[in-house]
């Protein structure tokens, strides 16, 4: 019988040893894994620093409004939207930091309290376009 990493191609032949090819694999697994993970990292510090600063801008406006008999038209809804974007923007990066760590559907899912399969169908089209990816030259 063949040990752990052989692989018997029919019954009567020589054992294939496939231990290293799986090694490899795996290695070349984790270091993509490893630079996708790092680019949706980047992406969500970018994103938490912009969620930062338009929040210390809508304080500011917000406390300027509060002066003002009549605030501008349409000031409260415009500032609620652009935090309501970057928010959902948020979710999609964090999603794509947690598939690329190899987190599952259901990992994925359960803090949205969404099942494996809804997880999937809602955000298993997203992939990350920025920041660009580095390629070696």
């Amino acid at each position: 019988m063949g040990g752990a990493g052989q692989c018997f191609q029919e019954e009567g032949a020589a054992p294939v040893l496939l231990a290293a090819s799986f090694v490899q694999a795996a290695a070349y697994r984790g270091r993509r894994r490893a630079k996708a993970t790092f680019r949706a990292r980047v992406a969500l510090l970018q994103i938490t620093g912009e969620i930062r600063n338009r929040c210390e801008v809508l304080e500011l406006v917000l406390a300027d409004a509060a002066e003002q008999q009549r605030p501008a038209p349409g000031l409260h809804s415009t500032a609620a939207a652009d935090a309501a974007h970057l928010a959902r923007e948020l979710v999609r990066v964090a999603v794509i930091a947690d598939r690329a760590a190899g987190a599952t559907g259901a990992d994925v899912g359960r803090p949205y309290e969404l099942t494996a399969d809804a997880a999937r169908a809602r955000w298993g089209h997203l992939y990350l376009t920025w920041p660009p990816e580095q390629r070696p030259t």
